[in-house]
C-alpha cells in the first residue's frame, strides 16, 4: 500500500474516488461542511489531500491535513479521513502524517471526531483535550 499526497494538478484524475471514500467522514459534520468545501479548501491550499491506494492501484482511503499556527506553537491537524480496510493502512498513515508534521516544524498533531475514534487513537498517545457541545437553534 501507499499513502501519499496528491499534487493538487491530479485532482481531476482522482476527485471521484476520493468523494466515494471521503464523503462519509465529511457527511458527520451535520452539514458544516460538503465535499465542494473540501476541495475548495485543496485548492485553495488550505487541506493537503492524501490517498491510499492499493496493489490493485485503487484508491482505498483518503485523508487531509492542515498547518495551525498558535500564537506560541505550529500543529498538524488531520481534519478528515475516510475509507475501507484501516487496519492495513492506519500505522502508515499515522507513521507518514507523523514524518510530514515534523518536517514542518510542528510540534503536536490535533485529531476531529466522534467519541469512538478515541479508542483507535490511543494506541498513538492521543488523549482528549476538550469536549465540544453544540446545541441547534
Amino acid at each position: 500500500m501507499i499513502f501519499t499526497i496528491v499534487p493538487k494538478e491530479q485532482l481531476p484524475h482522482v476527485w471521484n474516488d476520493v468523494v466515494k471514500v471521503l464523503e462519509k467522514s465529511v457527511d458527520t459534520s451535520g452539514g458544516k461542511f460538503q465535499m465542494i468545501d473540501i476541495l475548495k479548501g485543496i485548492l485553495d491550499d488550505l487541506y493537503v489531500l492524501w490517498v491510499v491506494i492499493d496493489d490493485k492501484d485503487d484508491i482505498i482511503a483518503a485523508a487531509t491535513t492542515r498547518l495551525i499556527v498558535y500564537p506560541g506553537k505550529l500543529g498538524m491537524a488531520l481534519d478528515w479521513v475516510g475509507g475501507t480496510r484501516m487496519k492495513e493502512w492506519s500505522d502508515l498513515l499515522m507513521e507518514t502524517i507523523m514524518e510530514y508534521a515534523r518536517a514542518h516544524n510542528c510540534t503536536h498533531l490535533e485529531g476531529y471526531g466522534r467519541k469512538a475514534w478515541g479508542r483507535y487513537l490511543a494506541k498513538y498517545q492521543f488523549n482528549p483535550e476538550y469536549i465540544a457541545y453544540r446545541m441547534e437553534l
